[in-house]
């Protein structure tokens, strides 16, 4: 069912964010709920404002995908943020979003799930949620856009998904109730949020290695017009990914597409 407002209001008193969280939108149906917090980003009232749909018509992916998005199954939501950083520094948010999501997947999921670079989280190796991260620039104001979509009980995907895509249900073999969900992730987002603006990247970066099993695995990685093939070695302290190609040369990604080889 559609989240009521009974649901928002129990949302709100488990909450203990002091950012996130502040304001809760909820909606039956949207396109995208990242294109309503870009809507909002000109308001200084809504830093931290949580958007949180039941399902999206045109709900977006990386590099212009779309993330399915089925009505009463899915978590679908976006939080704004307004943080003085620097534009790298919004970069690593994505890192710090994953490290929540994972965590929170596996809180709930006897199937432990792992990170895959930059921003999916996988499930007996296929996708079981997602960050979109998206900077926004509107006269003096900038921030970022955190969206996440998680597949919590679909039952099946359309055809041009079903190998690559999962949900908890479908890998733990029971259904999830999603209020507790979304109520664990928003609450260890701030609290990761808040450790991140205080002390920066690095212990985000530590427990992201440690949520990932990618390292030690042969991978191509593809940047622009360019691909590498090598060995996944570890994200540096900046939160770069680090390859090292097959010709024995170590490079640090800041940004690219992953495929992990058989």
């Amino acid at each position: 069912m559609p989240y009521s407002p009974e649901d928002q209001q129990w949302i709100q008193s488990q909450l203990r964010a002091e950012y996130i969280g502040r304001e809760i939108m909820t909606h039956d149906s949207v396109e995208s709920t990242n294109d309503i917090a870009k809507q909002l980003a000109g308001n200084s009232d809504k830093d931290g404002v949580v958007i949180l749909a039941d399902s999206q018509t045109q709900g977006k992916g990386r590099l212009g995908r779309t993330w399915y998005s089925e009505e009463n199954v899915g978590i679908y939501l976006s939080i704004l943020l307004k943080p003085a950083l620097a534009p790298e520094q919004l970069a690593q948010l994505t890192l710090v979003a994953g490290v929540v999501l994972v965590q929170t997947i596996n809180e709930f999921s006897r199937t432990r799930a792992y990170l895959k670079w930059p921003n999916d989280v996988l499930l007996n190796g296929k996708k079981v949620a997602g960050i979109l991260t998206e900077n926004y620039q509107e006269n003096k104001l900038s921030g970022v856009i955190l969206g996440i979509g998680i597949n919590v009980n679909h039952a099946r995907f359309p055809v041009h998904l079903q190998y690559i895509a999962t949900s908890m249900a479908m890998e733990n073999g029971e259904i999830f109730e999603r209020l507790p969900l979304i109520t664990f992730l928003l609450n260890h987002l701030d609290q990761e949020y808040r450790t991140f603006l205080s002390e920066g990247v690095s212990a985000t970066v530590d427990q992201w290695n440690q949520n990932s099993d990618m390292f030690g695995k042969h991978i191509t990685m593809t940047q622009g017009t360019q691909t590498f093939s090598g060995t996944a070695m570890k994200l540096d302290e900046e939160g770069h990914f680090v390859l090292l190609t097959d010709y024995g040369e170590e490079i640090a990604f800041d940004s690219g597409e992953v495929t992990l080889m058989e």
